[in-house]
């Protein structure tokens, strides 16, 4: 062995040495870097909700009486979420009207007997045959005790007996027929349906003879309106800013029914259905919805129209138009003149 041998092995164990505690620094080195990586994997996976919750634990319902707060849904953000408003006090779906108007508030004793006279007059006054008489008596009543149902119902029931016949009222007018009258001419003169100067004079087809006196509504001088109410489903008719008579409704389903004021543009019997992107169903058949009658509106699409099916009205259940009995929706037919103000209200 040369005298340079035993230096060299030794140099070589030193290597040696080295390059083991170089192995054992990497592969220490490597199980940090694992451990790490894995505890950061596990920390993304936690939601911000749930650190948030971790962090501000709810208090125990149990040990404070607090009732429990429900689970959060599964499918809610995680965002921030502002703080509840305070709930709303629950609403009651209208489904149906009430028969006749509103109970009328409280009345002082002298008001009420007012009422009570005023209403015992329109009374004696029908029974005697006096039906104007019997009106202007209940109408007073009525200013008395505004929306009694008793009163309105006496007078809705006095309304066409009265107006479609030949009984006085101070909104007609006689008429003694000339040459050249007709149905048609007369109703265009004095702004009235053909249909009520008709019934009103008990006249069958359209002859009219010379010298016959008739008793015509005068609407140059004496205006109709009507105020549909949404909420109520009823039908309010007014001459001249009086109570006339109250129909009772059914509306649009999801307040589908529009508000604002209207008129009344085109008056139609035995009406066919236009459907939107539809053939026209024909009056009768059974997909025909309207009823006997229908009075246009000056919104495309809309009108008041009868009904199959009476058991809707009182409720909300049309497709926005005013929905009424075909026996009510002919009595508007009749007494209405195109240009009638239609307001619907809330």
């Amino acid at each position: 062995m040369t005298p340079n041998s035993i230096p060299d092995i030794y140099l070589m164990k030193r290597q040696k040495s080295r390059a083991g505690c170089m192995t054992a620094l990497f592969v220490t080195l490597a199980v940090l870097a694992l451990a790490g990586l894995f505890l950061l994997i596990r920390w993304a996976g936690t939601s911000p909700a749930d650190a948030s919750e971790s962090e501000a634990p709810a208090p125990d319902p149990v040990a404070t009486g607090a009732p429990a707060a429900p689970a959060p849904d599964s499918t809610t953000s995680a965002d921030p979420v502002p703080a509840p408003a305070p709930a709303p006090a629950p609403v009651s779906p209208v489904s149906a009207a009430p028969e006749t108007a509103p109970a009328p508030p409280p009345l002082s004793p002298e008001a009420a007997a007012q009422a009570d006279d005023a209403f015992a007059t329109a009374r004696q006054r029908l029974d005697s045959g006096d039906y104007q008489g019997a009106r202007e008596a209940a109408l007073s009543a009525l200013e008395a005790r505004p929306g009694d149902p008793g009163i309105e119902g006496f007078l809705s029931d006095l309304a066409m007996p009265l107006l479609a016949s030949q009984r006085p009222m101070p909104e007609k007018t006689e008429h003694v027929v000339q040459s050249g009258d007709y149905l048609g001419k007369l109703a265009a003169t004095y702004n009235t349906p053909v249909a009520l100067i008709a019934k009103a004079n008990n006249i069958q087809g359209a002859i009219i003879r010379i010298g016959e006196t008739l008793r015509l509504f005068d609407g140059n001088q004496h205006v109709f309106a009507l105020t549909v109410s949404k909420s109520r489903n009823d039908v309010l008719v007014t001459l001249d800013g009086r109570f006339f008579k109250r129909y009772r409704a059914a509306t649009g389903r999801n307040s589908k029914t529009p508000v604002g004021t209207f008129k009344i543009t085109d008056k139609i019997v035995h009406p066919a259905w236009h459907k939107p992107g539809a053939p026209a169903i024909p009056y009768g058949h059974p997909d025909n919805l309207l009823g006997t009658h229908w009075l246009a509106l000056d919104l495309p699409g809309y009108g008041l129209h009868g009904t199959w099916e009476p058991d809707s009205i009182g409720s909300q259940a049309s497709d926005g138009c005013i929905r009424l009995l075909n026996d009510h929706i002919e009595e508007l037919y009749t007494i209405l003149p195109k240009g009638t103000l239609v307001t619907i209200t809330e």
